[in-house]
């Protein structure tokens, strides 16, 4: 679970920044407080703003520390990441760092770096009042040092190790967390867990991308199925079921384009394990790939439409809506969310759907008391600024400055009665977070 994320000189966000999930003294929707070990977090959060307000970006600097991590290096473009409003910025260095727990312990991680080099990486078990180190590792005049938990230099051998390690094996653009936990995982078990953490228990949904596979996911895992076939109906789409059609290679391709099917079948055999995504380009309907069985199958997701004489009527997924493609997708997340301890955050939750309906699912799941995972999400969509939905503290709002920063602060800062109607205070501007317009008469329209 995440319990706070802290960003510094990094797209619009100038000075050191923190988005926390720590609760306050309110008692509403007790359910949604976590306790483990020293710490208490919320399982909810939503991020509200204007357009270019940074609440995006807040999550891009989520995914983009992901993604260092499970690379395991720095990423390239490191002077356009960095905030541009201020000159002097850019001679400052980007910090980023994140506080979460994983198998019911608290860490820390942090990175500091500028100009394709690591300066300051720092992993420690995180407690109440102090932090225990695990690794502390810095560059300073191109000269690596790394120093570990204290109880790790019990022989020669481990001292050597730490120094080869600073001296020759990490270079400087490779994060340390990486580099042991792929190399060395059973010597170092508690980095290993943290970078787990990154690589299997965060999952970051941009408004854009999809999952990959959603059909293999399907057909793969009947518990996601099942819960697709009870979740999708109830949210009168019009569709009544779900299925996935199954196809050998040469009966979903027919006998056209020889020289295509040949490269294809080549490309899966290589890569047996790789699934293997088409995009239909007119109806962007898309069929998974995958190799089972020893021959290739293409697996296509279908649904059921019930007509006025009571007759199920197949249509591919390319002939459904935007809104319910994007409800499909969902399918695992959410599924997820309610069934494991996962973390998602979700760009634009409401992308594509209607109100009522995006209401309806994040209800659903704010008020089921067995979710076991974590949701944080930014959006636009007022109607669910809701006290019976989200807590005060689980609601954020992120607004620009007058130097062009981002700024992120919780409804909790502001006093509010727990009757009030904060969707229509926040339509007013009371809290912030919406946008500032010129006057359109200027326009000429």
């Amino acid at each position: 679970m995440l319990i706070r994320f802290v960003a510094k000189n990094i797209f619009s966000f100038k000075d050191e920044t923190e988005f926390n999930l720590f609760p306050n003294k309110t008692q509403r929707l007790q359910h949604h407080k976590v306790t483990i070990g020293d710490f208490e977090f919320l399982r909810f959060s939503a991020i509200y703003g204007a357009n270019g307000s940074g609440k995006s970006n807040l999550i891009k600097t989520i995914s983009l520390l992901e993604t260092m991590v499970e690379e395991g290096k720095l990423p390239s473009d490191i002077e356009d990441l960095k905030f541009k409003l201020e000159e002097e910025n850019s001679k400052l260095p980007i910090s980023i760092g994140a506080e979460f727990i994983a198998n019911n312990n608290a860490y820390f991680y942090t990175i500091t770096f500028d100009e394709g080099k690591i300066l300051n990486e720092y992993l420690a078990h995180s407690y109440k009042n102090n932090d225990e180190l695990i690794f502390d590792r810095n560059i300073n005049c191109d000269i690596q040092s790394i120093k570990f938990y204290k109880d790790y230099y019990k022989s020669d051998k481990e001292k050597l190790f730490a120094e080869v390690l600073a001296e020759k094996l990490v270079q400087p653009n490779e994060l340390l967390i990486t580099f042991l936990s792929k190399k060395y995982p059973e010597d170092f078990k508690p980095i290993k867990t943290a970078y787990n953490w990154f690589d299997e228990t965060l999952v970051i949904i941009k408004p854009d991308p999809k999952p990959d596979g959603i059909a293999h996911i399907l057909d793969n895992d009947t518990s996601i199925m099942d819960f697709a076939n009870k979740f999708i109906p109830s949210l009168n789409t019009g569709i009544s079921k779900i299925e996935i059609k199954k196809q050998k290679f040469e009966e979903f391709f027919g006998k056209e384009d020889l020289k295509l099917r040949k490269r294809m079948i080549d490309a899966i055999k290589t890569e047996p394990n790789k699934l293997s995504i088409l995009t239909h380009s007119d109806t962007g309907e898309e069929v998974a790939m995958v190799y089972e069985n020893d021959e290739i199958i293409a697996k296509r997701i279908i649904t059921q439409h019930t007509n006025s004489e009571g007759k199920n009527i197949e249509f591919n997924i390319g002939q459904e809506s935007d809104g319910t493609k994007r409800l499909i997708d969902y399918i695992p997340a959410f599924q997820e969310i309610i069934n494991n301890d996962k973390v998602y955050v979700i760009d634009e939750i409401e992308r594509s759907i209607h109100p009522i309906t995006i209401k309806e699912i994040v209800t659903k799941l704010a008020l089921d008391e067995q979710v076991k995972g974590q949701l944080i999400f930014s959006t636009h969509e007022s109607n669910l600024l809701d006290q019976n939905i989200l807590r005060p503290d689980e609601i954020w709002f992120a607004q620009k400055d007058l130097d062009g920063s981002s700024k992120i602060y919780s409804l909790s800062d502001f006093k509010i009665h727990n009757t009030i109607d904060i969707e229509n205070g926040y339509l007013k501007g009371r809290f912030g977070g919406i946008p500032f317009l010129g006057n359109l008469k200027d326009l000429n329209w």
